[in-house]
Formats: structure tokens, sequence, C-alpha cells
């Protein structure tokens, strides 16, 4: 039968390395890994005397073990307790349910198969890791306290070094030093906590790894982070933790720590002395009701003190994993010169990577940047991840964005575009960016990336309706004056003309004026080749309004939605000329005709997609506002019997017949009737004004129509306030 033991192929501990602490002080000096050292850094000997560290340390023997040795074997009985002095150690439990990302594999045997498929399928092997030791940190005191076998196994991760002691020297010890006992029962109740997490769900924090590629000539760029975990705190209302993971460079950090307690204890800090986690259960909100992130740093401000002066010397996952029981963001912040050490740990403990790239490091225009390393281990970061780019010196267009995802063969989500002077002063005044200039472009960028990482991205889609459209106008008003960002917009039909027009920068009295305009040249008889009426008018008068003005020149993402006759699809217009996707939205099937582009005829979509949420869905957006104008419900079902016997008994009268041009938009309005209710189903919130009584024609009913969208938004408040935890309604209210 085939050896299932993973270990099979792995040495055990050779009791050679077992020698006297004297004999081998010279090779600690040059590992540094001084035995003094190691025990100011340990828990287990905090707070002990120092005749009593001397005790201990005159019995204390080194062991050296290789990468992939087995140092404790699950259910085998072992006489000492080990303390790391360097390296790193991973504690497996056989038959554990795993934690996502935690299965146990021995070099050379992976434990998971499918990788490359998204499919995870359990081999053999059923060893997983439950926690991770680093420096400081001892083990095998449970077994000598119960007199039990190890419940579970100790592999070393790398070359390690250990120093240990045996079970008559561990029990005399605890005798005569109460301290030591206390010390092990701290350190016992906190890796219970530790497996209660495998057990049970525990509120844990999301790690982000925020990675700056910044310019060296610009140190101002790396306060983006801070800007950026202030944004965060304001939008999602929770306790967020920034950490500044540059080796001893903490000043940026401590900068803009004006708050009490604002700056809390280090990692390094955390990991030696359990009770420094405490001081990160403050609160993060002043008495006044500000809210603000808390900052810390990699290492403290001076190392000099601690035995410990390695980033890699202590066990940081395990720290960070402490951290995240008491916060709900923490942000992992590297740059260019972050060690290569730090990084392949941040990334193995992150759920999503913020990449956020000057422009200034790609260098000019037409330089490949293929081989460019924009930060190392990036390439294989086994987690999504989405790119800014920041410090762009021209308008943050989607023109500009789409030329910055050519020149790096990746998309980017969004551009931050240059402003030193805001961050200088925001610098000088200790001060965030949406405190020193909250509408300022940067600030309102910086604010997207808050949201993005909080999930709280917002996409409206406008449907179609006619004259009904005049309501989008009061909605998207009164949306924007509670505060509503807008992130991502999208519409159909006569829904392409609010958002057109806004991010053309008309007035809302301007827009209501346009719509005005627009109507009058709706009305233009044509030959009925491929439609009743001419769009030479309308055509006319929306390139005038329009101009040259594309997709790619407008800073926020806008897409149209048509369908294409020709090829039978629906079709997204986010790229080219405004006037034309516009024209091709309102061209009603019949009434209108087709917009030609190559072999592709357009026509407006309301028809199969009147209220466009699949298109803001797959632009991106978290939170999705349907703004549905039709305001019908669907067609009952009726029996026709009831009308003979009421013809027989009402005299009869001359009928007028509809003018033909209504026959088609009321049948145009039943047929998109019941498919608004599916189009719309995609939203998070669809806000319906009330326009059942105006056609689709009855544009001189424009002030009772905006009057009736704006009312739609103050009914939905409580919804909208569920949707954002930043939205504070009576305060606006009494503005």
């Amino acid at each position: 039968m085939k050896n299932m033991d993973p270990f099979a192929d792995s040495p055990a501990p050779s009791r050679r390395n077992l020698q006297t602490s004297k004999l081998l002080a010279s090779q600690l000096y040059g590992q540094n890994v001084a035995l003094d050292e190691v025990m100011k850094a340990s828990k287990l000997f905090h707070g002990l005397q120092p005749q009593e560290i001397a005790e201990i340390g005159a019995h204390l023997q080194l062991v050296n073990c290789q990468r992939g040795e087995r140092i404790l074997e699950q259910g085998i009985w072992h006489s000492r307790l080990y303390i790391i002095a360097s390296g790193q150690v991973s504690i497996l439990l056989q038959g554990a349910a795993p934690e996502e990302g935690t299965a146990f594999t021995t070099p050379g045997k992976p434990t998971w198969s499918g990788q490359d498929s998204g499919k995870r399928e359990r081999s053999a092997a059923q060893y997983h890791i439950i926690s991770q030791l680093g420096p400081g940190e001892c083990f095998g005191e449970m077994s000598l306290i119960t007199g039990d076998p190890p419940s579970a196994t100790v592999r070393a991760e790398r070359d390690t070094v250990l120093w240990s002691l045996t079970h008559l020297d561990f029990m005399t010890m605890i005798s005569a030093c109460p301290t030591l006992l206390s010390n092990i029962n701290a350190i016992l109740a906190q890796r219970l906590a530790r497996m209660n997490q495998h057990i049970g769900p525990a509120h844990t924090a999301e790690t982000l790894w925020l990675a700056l590629v910044e310019n060296p000539g610009t140190p101002l760029e790396r306060s983006l982070a801070f800007h950026i975990a202030h944004a965060l705190v304001g939008r999602s209302r929770k306790r967020v933790l920034l950490v500044d993971m540059g080796e001893q460079d903490a000043l940026l950090a401590a900068h803009f720590a004006t708050h009490r307690d604002q700056l809390r204890p280090s990692l390094l800090e955390c990991a030696q002395d359990p009770g420094s986690l405490r001081k990160h259960e403050s609160p993060t909100v002043t008495s006044e009701g500000r809210r603000y992130p808390a900052i810390t740093t990699l290492l403290p401000m001076s190392t000099r003190q601690f035995g410990v002066s390695e980033p890699g010397d202590f066990d940081m996952p395990s720290t960070l994993r402490d951290l995240a029981e008491c916060y709900d963001y923490l942000l992992l912040v590297t740059a260019r010169a972050t060690a290569a050490a730090v990084l392949e740990t941040v990334a193995g403990s992150c759920s999503r990577a913020i990449l956020l790239i000057s422009s200034d490091a790609l260098g000019k225009e037409g330089e490949s940047t293929a081989a460019l390393s924009l930060t190392p281990g990036l390439e294989s970061l086994p987690v999504p991840y989405a790119i800014f780019i920041a410090h762009v010196p021209e308008h943050p267009t989607i023109g500009a964005q789409d030329r910055y995802a050519r020149r790096l063969g990746h998309s980017v989500t969004r551009l931050l575009p240059a402003d030193t002077p805001l961050l200088e002063e925001s610098w000088q005044r200790q001060m965030a960016l949406n405190e020193a200039a909250p509408h300022a472009v940067l600030t309102q960028t910086v604010d997207f990336v808050a949201r993005y990482i909080a999930h709280l991205t917002v996409g409206i889609a406008f449907g179609g309706g006619g004259a009904r459209g005049f309501a989008h106008l009061g909605a998207f008003e009164r949306l924007l004056h509670y505060g509503i960002p807008v992130d991502y917009l999208a519409g159909c039909s006569i829904g392409v003309l609010p958002p057109s027009l806004y991010l053309m920068g008309k007035s809302f009295a301007e827009c209501e004026a346009l719509f005005l305009g627009i109507h009058r040249h709706i009305v233009r008889w044509g030959l009925p080749h491929m439609s009743i009426l001419s769009n030479r008018g309308l055509k006319r008068e929306i390139r005038n309004r329009c101009g040259d003005l594309r997709f790619e020149d407008l800073s926020t993402p806008f897409a149209m939605v048509v369908l294409d006759l020709a090829t039978r699809t629906e079709v997204i217009l986010d790229r080219g000329p405004l006037w034309l996707a516009a024209l091709a939205s309102v061209s009603i099937p019949g009434i209108f005709p087709p917009v030609t582009i190559g072999n592709h005829l357009l026509i407006d979509a309301g028809m199969h997609d009147p209220v466009p949420t699949r298109a803001v869905r797959r632009m991106g957006t978290d939170i999705l506002l349907g703004l549905d104008v039709d305001g019908r419900e669907p067609l009952s079902l009726e029996r026709a019997t009831p009308w003979f016997d009421e013809a027989k008994s009402t005299p009869a009268r001359k009928s007028l017949a509809p003018h033909f041009v209504d026959v088609l938009l009321r049948a145009y309005e039943i047929s998109t009737a019941t498919v608004n209710m599916h189009s719309a189903r995609d939203a998070d919130l669809v806000l319906r004004p009330r326009t059942q009584s105006v056609s689709l024609l009855q544009f001189t009913k424009g002030p009772q129509l905006i009057a009736a969208g704006r009312e739609a938004v103050e009914q939905s408040l409580p919804a909208l306030q569920e949707l954002f935890p930043w939205l504070q309604v009576a305060d606006l209210k009494e503005e």
C-alpha cells in the first residue's frame, strides 16, 4: 500500500543538534539570535526578573532544524518545550476543517489539485495549517503541563533555530517562577481564541494590500494612502487600520495622527506584548462624532530597545490575524522600497490588492512597460487586484484611461489627477483631502478608491419613457443633493439625455430648456420607407448640443444601450461620438429611422431593455439605482363578453379614430409595460415617479414630471439610507 503520510520523506529533527548554550554562543552571535535578545522578545518571559531569566537561560539547549523537518508529531510524546530563536514553524492538525488558503503542502507535494480551474479537491494528505509561529514564540508547553502527547504536528517552514527546555527543567521553573506560569496561561488563551476561528465564525477585518508604485521624486504621493483610509472611514462608517509596512520610515503615518490614540502600537510591539493589542480596541471616533483611521507601522518608531530588529524575525501573519479582530478593514501599505520578505507576507495575508501606480513611474509615452516589475510578487498574486494611475498630468478622461490601459496591458479602474499644491496644503495643515478641499477632483477620485474598497460604488440606470423623461431631471437633482456619488451611468431612449447633459456640465435649468428644445424637433414628417417621421431635425438638434464631444472625453464611465436589427443583439455604446449614440438610442422603431453604423442598424432598446440595469452592472458598480419613469403596471387580463352587452344598452355614437402615430406610440407603451418590470429587477433600488397620466409626447407636462421625480427620491430616503451608510438626511434637509 502506498504510504499516505505526507511527512514520510521528511527527516525527523536530529538530537545530535542538542548542545549546551555556552558551547554554541559564538554561533548564535553570528546568526543574530543571541539568547538574551530572544528571551526579551518572547511573550513567555515577559515581566520576569533578570535573575529568573538568567536561571532559565542556563538550562536552555540549542536545536537546529532544516526546512521541512518535523519538530513535534501529533500523538507522539515529546518531552521538551521549544522557543523559536529564528525562522518559522507551522502548527498542523490532522483531519481539521481547513480555512480557505490554509491547506498544508509538503515540499514538492501539493495538497490541492485543480487550482487553474478554480476547483479545490482534497488529496489524500489530511494535514492543515491552523497557525504559524515566529521568533520569540513557543510551543510544546501544553503537552508538558497535561502529560498528554502533542495534539498537533509542528513543522519548520524554513531553516529554524530553537531553544529547548526539558520537561523536568520546565516543571521546576514553573514552580519557582509564578510569572512564567501566568505568561503561559496568557499564551494558551490567545492560542485558544485562534483555534475558535476554525470552529465557528468570528469577526475579522478584510485585509487589503495597498501597493504604492510611487515616483521617488514626489514623496507626497505616499500620503494618498492616508487620504484613502480617511475616506474609507467616512464612507463605510467602520473601523479602519492603516498599516505602514515601511521598515523604519514611520514619519508619514505619524504626521497625520492628530487624534488621541490614533497612532497605535506597531506590529512588532503587538507580537512581543499581547497587552499592546488591547490598545487597538480603543475607539476610532471622537466625542464629537468625528471618525478617523487608526494608524500603525510595521516596526516601532525606534527599534533599538527591542531584541528583534528585522520584520522577518516575528510571526507577522499571526499578528495581522490578531489585529483583524479589532477592525473592519486592514490596509497594508507597501512602497517600492519595501523589503521583498515583507511583500511576500503581505501578499499571503490579503484578500484583495489595490495597485496605485504613479504616472511618472511608467516612463514616457511610447515606452514599453511589458517588462516593468511594478511591485515584486504582484504578477503572481493569487487574489483579485485593481490598478489605479495616480499623479496623472492630463485631465482624467476615459480616453486617457484607455491609453494607460494599453501601455500597461491591463485594465485601469480610475485615474487620479496630479494636484501637488493640494497635497502640500493637506500635509502642512495635517488634514485629509476631504476636509481641506472636498470638491476638488483629486478628492473625488480618492473618495472613489475608498468606496471601491468598501463595495460602495454607485451606478444609475436611466430608463426610457418619452416626455416622462422629465422626471429623470427631478430625481437626478435630488440624488445629487443628498450626496449620492455618480460613478457609472447608462441610459436608454430618452434616458440618455439627463446623464449626457449632466456630464457636459449643464445646469438643471439648462437641461429642462434643452428637453423642450428637443421636443420641438421631434415631429418631422418623412416618406414611409423606414419610418413615418424623419430624424433630420432631431439629428441637427442633438448634434448642435453635443458638438464633437466623444465618450472618451468624459470623466465618468457612461453607456447608451441600443438594439442592432442586423445582428438581433443588444449593444452598449460607450466609445465614439456622443451625438450619434444618442440619436440611435432615441430612434423608436417605426417612428424614427434606424441609425446606420457600417452594416449595423441601431434603434431604441426600450422594447427590449427599457431600464438598462444589466449594462450598469457590467460596468462594475456595486450599488445600482434604477430610474423607471414608465410608471405603468403590467397589463391585466380581462374578458370582452360584458362589452357586447354594454354596447347594446348604450346609444351608438361616432368614435374618434386615433392618429396612426398615436396608435404606434400606444403599442410601444404597452409592449414596454411588462418588460420594464423585468428590466429593472437587477437594481438594488428602483425609483418609480408617478407618471401614469402623462403620454410619451406630452412634453408640456415637464414641471409636473420634474416634481414627481423629486418626490420619488424623497419617499425613498429610508431605503437610500440603508444602502449608503454615510447618508445624513436630517442634516441635508436643514440646509
